[in-house]
């Protein structure tokens, strides 16, 4: 009787029979304080087991945990897909045969037939998530914690105590990424140490950029690293189908919905390999990198998030900002941010939000819900394409990080990955310490 007055548990179960593929897998009944789940989508991937043992190696959280993982192929694969998956399937039944602790437990799903028109990352990570839903309701805990990781990632011996702390502390919160490092070290190819170092180093920059710029919603966007609450995941009719950038697409919708954060007490390790079984990411970034032989990496002007910053420190006096007024504000801003607007129809827009929201409140989270990660991606993509070409990224980095008056490694002190590495280095403390004072602030 109580499952059924519970307003989470009902939404959980509505969303399980709305938008679920598959009715639940696991039979065996939850453990009764079971408050975290790791969903891992696993396609392919001959290095699973390393993933389990750093999970089972994690110093065990005051609550119960499952390891939900969806070993995944579409019909069409190709047969040596099927193999390999066949293979990874049989060596972790093989290497979980003598694992047993209750509040621990991992659980292997084989989907190897998936419909090809939607088989990819998207739709796995959905339904080791939906799972995820499931195992909760079962326990009477509809709103317990989904963590995502992927099958080559590494972990911190922390990790799952990380997690359960973090939201824990933070009851309202719908969501968190989660702090990552590359392994550049452990790869024997130069040229590929220095390709992970350089991509890590824009991903970063695009962050620190939007930091600048005064946008809220500044947090990593990756797929491997990132935690929901299972309400939150509820709320936002779930994951999404996508064959790549679900994770970006997926965190862009819990953003606005107010006290996201960025959990920097552990850290994901997530695998720097090339791979062409997805079309964006580290492994298709990895793939591109080796296959030319450009220097540099490119990323974005760093006057892009300059320019973005004279937006966003106007947001609170839009809801009072007169019709007529617009004109005389897209002319004060920077031209290439006042004609993106331009073209994304932003006076017909905020007219309509400002006759939609009864407080300036309300005004606030439906703007933010408009100009949410993936319009900010656009405009960065215009601003690259009509007025501020790519630079290097080091380059960016220095010019970033000197607007903030933080030092970094001088140019040209030395050669190669060390001075590359140097910089990144600064880049993760930055991340690191906005964490922390993400934590502690109000």
């Amino acid at each position: 009787m109580a499952m059924r007055e519970d307003p989470l548990n009902e939404k959980a179960a509505a969303y399980l029979r709305k938008h679920t593929r598959n009715p639940p897998r696991i039979r065996q009944r939850p453990h009764a304080r079971l408050g975290l789940a790791v969903a891992i989508p696993c396609r392919d991937e001959p290095d699973l087991l390393t993933t389990l043992a750093d999970l089972w190696a994690c110093r065990r959280p005051d609550c119960a945990v499952e390891v939900i993982v969806v070993i995944n192929a579409a019909e069409d694969a190709p047969p040596a897909v099927h193999a390999q998956n066949r293979r990874t399937l049989h060596q972790a039944a093989d290497w979980l045969a003598d694992k047993a602790d209750p509040r621990l437990r991992f659980h292997l799903l084989h989907f190897p037939a998936l419909p090809a028109r939607k088989a990819g990352v998207g739709l796995a990570r959905k339904l080791a998530m939906d799972e995820a839903v499931a195992r909760f309701l079962a326990a009477g805990q509809p709103d317990g914690v989904i963590a995502c990781l992927d099958a080559d990632c590494r972990v911190s011996p922390d990790y799952l105590r990380a997690i359960e702390k973090h939201f824990r502390g933070r009851p309202e919160a719908p969501a968190c990424s989660i702090h990552y490092e590359h392994d550049w070290a452990a790869l024997a190819d130069p040229r590929h140490r220095e390709g992970i170092i350089q991509y890590e180093l824009h991903l970063r920059t695009v962050v620190a950029g939007l930091r600048h710029a005064g946008y809220p919603f500044a947090f990593h966007t990756t797929g491997s690293a990132m935690a929901v609450r299972a309400g939150a995941y509820v709320r936002q009719g779930g994951m999404n189908q996508r064959r790549g950038a679900e994770d970006f697409h997926f965190l862009a919708k819990l953003m606005p919905l107010g006290g996201f954060s960025a959990l920097t007490a552990t850290t994901v390790v997530p695998s720097a390999r090339a791979s062409h079984r997805v079309p964006f990411g580290t492994g298709r970034a990895m793939a591109d990198w080796l296959a030319d032989d450009r220097g540099a990496w490119l990323t974005y002007a760093p006057e892009s998030y300059r320019d973005l910053r004279a937006l966003m420190g106007r947001v609170e006096a839009l809801y009072a900002l007169r019709p007529d007024a617009v004109p005389d504000l897209l002319h004060r801003l920077p031209a290439p941010l006042a004609r993106f607007l331009g073209e994304v129809g932003f006076a017909g827009r905020l007219r309509e939000l400002q006759e939609n929201s009864a407080s300036a409140a309300t005004f606030r989270g439906r703007f933010w819900r408009w100009f949410d990660r993936f319009r900010v991606l656009k405009y960065l993509h215009f601003a690259r394409d009509r007025h501020y070409p790519l630079v290097p990224v080091s380059d960016a980095a220095r010019t970033l990080l000197a607007w903030q008056d933080l030092c970094a490694p001088a140019p040209g002190s030395e050669s190669g990955c060390t001075e590359l590495f140097e910089l990144l280095e600064r880049y993760r403390r930055w991340d690191r310490e906005q964490g922390t004072l993400a934590a502690t602030g109000p």
